[in-house]
């Protein structure tokens, strides 16, 4: 029935508009379908982000038309920044990777759900016994459909993160390879060579890529710095004294208009601030005068910092 109502969610989201013959049919099958098909649905408005400020709204010319609304039974729901929705079957291998700027949900077979940010790519693994999921780049946001004989695993190179019934996001980091792992709801547990951890919700810890220099530790965040760890879901950027490299790695990975800095001090300095991903031109003019810098645009990139030197060949 699920799997059913999570391949309706999906066909009505792709053409809501549309009449969907034998879904009348479908529903009057079973009076628990439509209640299956409303859950279905809510997953894939789960990653939807709330915010309706100027700053987050999209302009009519640029509205992506993958972008709808649609409601069923009364309920209404909307899916987020530029991205599809798919259904997922459940065949033995499926690979999904974004772009820079893209972001995309998708409803799996099983009842669970994942948002991927941008830059991002996920190899998915179903069968009878298993459910896998090998992050090989970026960010996402899962929301597992617990099963205590089947077990759903996200898997970066050695790292196990095995779901006990939750919401939570692992990311990989470009240079460095760290994995951090960040539960919003439920727990998991982390496995790796050399430790076991289980975290919690609000509970968030980063395992390096070559283990034994420290034991991974859980570390605890208020709401207000859950919420920040999620705000790419809106397409902004919540620094509290991450460093401009930082930054300006983040704004790279959601803007076509590349960010560079020329002064590898001014790179260690410390920002705060809600900024938008897609517009760097914004940020690289407040952070200029933050730092008391000048921000040199140009047709390929923007360089921050009081001289512009030439890109290293």
């Amino acid at each position: 029935m699920e799997a059913e109502a999570a391949a309706w969610a999906a066909r009505l989201d792709a053409a809501p508009d549309q009449h969907h013959t034998g879904l009348d049919d479908w529903f009057a099958r079973d009076p628990k379908n439509a209640g299956a098909l409303l859950r279905a649905q809510a997953a894939l408005a789960l990653f939807e982000p709330e915010s309706t400020s100027p700053a987050t709204t999209e302009t009519p010319e640029r509205k992506s038309p993958k972008r709808r609304r649609i409601a069923i039974w009364g309920g209404a729901f909307a899916l987020a920044a530029s991205g599809a929705a798919l259904f997922l079957t459940g065949l033995p291998r499926e690979t999904y990777a974004t772009h820079t700027g893209e972001f995309r949900s998708l409803a799996l077979s099983d009842g669970s759900s994942v948002a991927i940010d941008a830059q991002s790519r996920i190899d998915i693994a179903f069968t009878q016994n298993s459910r896998d999921v090998h992050l090989a780049a970026g960010r996402v946001l899962f929301r597992a459909a617990h099963s205590p004989t089947r077990p759903f695993r996200v898997i970066v190179d050695d790292i196990v993160v095995t779901d006990i019934g939750t919401a939570f996001q692992v990311e990989r980091a470009e240079r460095s390879g760290a994995v951090d792992v960040l539960v919003t709801e439920g727990a998991v547990r982390v496995d790796t060579p050399s430790s076991h951890l289980e975290l919690k919700a609000g509970e968030r810890a980063s395992f390096p890529q070559l283990p034994g220099k420290f034991r991974p530790q859980a570390v605890r965040l208020t709401p207000a710095g859950v919420e920040r760890q999620l705000s790419w879901r809106e397409g902004r950027l919540e620094l509290d004294g991450e460093t401009l490299d930082t930054a300006i790695a983040e704004m790279n990975r959601h803007s076509g208009v590349q960010l560079r800095v020329n002064n590898p001090a001014l790179g260690r300095a410390s920002l705060y601030g809600s900024f938008r991903m897609d517009d760097s031109a914004g940020f690289a003019r407040a952070v200029a005068v933050s730092l008391g810098t000048k921000a040199h645009p140009d047709a390929k990139e923007i360089v921050i910092g009081d001289e512009k030197t030439r890109h290293p060949e």
